[in-house]
């Protein structure tokens, strides 16, 4: 025979006897765990491509009575290949950078964000000139690394580099770089 219960069972009250209780803990949890790993994987579920970087060489002076030294840079000169950089880069060979080309001269920032290794970004105007050097930008960090004044170009190096050679504030990146029409017809493409 059935019979009406005067108190409220599992499912509508989480006290009740019977470890309902116990179960919708379980149940909630279950549900939030699930909610928490589905939103912090949004991002992680994504292989990562890098953009097909060009490679060149560029050189740098160091300061005007000294000869210029060389480096061989991935070229960025996309918004895609900007953006992507150096992220996710865990090894970079000496003598080896990234070279970001804008289009015009303006003030720069850049963070490290999913970036592996220090960087030195050493920021230069139009004209070729130094405007300012971030040592050894700390990998991972959000804070921005900006332009000490409008800067064309960006050149990221192994951190520690720029002490190393001892740039100097009148450190020139030797142009031409003009129309990046001398880079397209000596690009490689990095395999």
């Amino acid at each position: 025979m059935w019979r009406q219960s005067a108190r409220w069972e599992w499912p509508f009250w989480p006290c009740s006897g019977g470890g309902g209780g116990l179960r919708l803990c379980f149940i909630i949890g279950g549900c939030l765990f699930n909610a928490i790993t589905a939103t912090a994987n949004d991002d992680g579920n994504q292989s990562v491509v890098a953009p097909d970087f060009a490679v060149i060489e560029i050189a740098v002076r160091p300061g005007k009575q000294r000869a210029p030294i060389s480096f061989t840079v991935k070229l960025a000169e996309t918004e895609a290949e900007q953006r992507h950089g150096l992220m996710f880069t865990p090894y970079l060979p000496e003598q080896h950078g990234m070279l970001f080309v804008f289009e015009t001269d303006a003030p720069r920032k850049f963070w490290m964000k999913n970036t592996q290794i220090p960087l030195d970004m050493l920021f230069f105007a139009s004209d070729g000139r130094l405007v300012n050097i971030v040592h050894s930008a700390v990998p991972f960090s959000l804070a921005t690394r900006n332009s000490a004044g409008p800067a064309r170009y960006v050149l990221e190096l192994n951190g520690g580099v720029a002490n190393k050679i001892g740039f100097e504030p009148d450190t020139q990146l030797v142009l031409p770089l003009a129309g990046q029409s001398s880079f397209t017809s000596n690009q490689k493409k990095i395999e």
